[in-house]
């Protein structure tokens, strides 16, 4: 999710005891910058957002009482890696192939989310591939994670919007950015973009620190149920009118 990454894009949820009980509530930062429409923020009035919207579902049916707080992507970001915060929304496919997952497991995936290379549409045969990119300046969202930064220069901007002004205003020639939220705010600012190579294409899963993993089962018949029953989709579909 440039990501929506979280993005990334990041959804995250803080326990306020180690062990869920009948009387726990799970805290969840959601949506502080405003710009990750259309995951964390809202589009308009009847879309609160993809994840806004899917979470609440997910506890409701996994029996699991939340609370929002706020928090920036990148303090949510280090209280999750020190364990002070115990799920975030997390693709797989933005880690190295080799590097250890680490202390989390896995729910089972919720939905898909590919990231994109993105230029202006003069330089689309320019940065026709992943090698015409590397070694050159990319711009990146501050504290998401990038499989292949090692592979660029990671140039980093707050936040969706403020990277997508960057390329429109020549700042930056290539940037990377979930499908959905490029979609919009180039809709948005009336910037016309060009989709290059696919950066990562992966399924967005709830991160679940192992303190907690025997939450999982009951995360997972949720989302397997909010699947059969098509909610999930219908979420999904109500975001699908954003157009390059």
């Amino acid at each position: 999710m440039t990501m929506f990454r979280f993005f990334a894009l990041f959804i995250v949820v803080i326990s306020s005891t180690s062990k869920v009980g009948a009387d726990t509530v799970l805290k969840y930062n959601l949506g502080t910058s405003g710009s990750s429409v259309p995951y964390e923020n809202a589009v308009d009035e009847n879309r609160a957002g993809i994840l806004v919207e899917i979470l609440p579902l997910i506890m409701s049916h996994a029996g699991i009482k939340t609370e929002k707080v706020m928090l920036s992507t990148k303090r949510a970001m280090v209280a999750f890696k020190t364990g002070k915060l115990d799920f975030d929304f997390f693709s797989k496919s933005w880690l190295p192939p080799d590097e250890p997952i680490g202390n989390f497991s896995f729910s089972d995936e919720i939905l898909t989310v590919t990231e994109y290379f993105i230029t202006l549409p003069e330089n689309k045969q320019k940065y026709a591939s992943k090698e015409a990119i590397y070694n050159n300046p990319v711009g990146t969202i501050s504290g998401y994670v990038y499989f292949d930064d090692d592979q660029f220069h990671r140039l980093d901007f707050q936040s969706e919007n403020t990277l997508l002004l960057a390329l429109a205003r020549k700042r930056i020639d290539v940037i990377i950015m979930e499908e959905a939220s490029s979609r919009y705010w180039s809709a948005q600012y009336g910037i016309e973009i060009a989709l290059g190579p696919v950066h990562t294409n992966g399924e967005l899963s709830l991160r679940v620190h192992n303190r907690h993993k025997n939450l999982l089962p009951r995360i997972n018949t949720a989302i397997a149920q909010l699947k059969k029953s098509g909610q999930i989709q219908a979420i999904l579909d109500k975001y699908s009118d954003f157009s390059l």
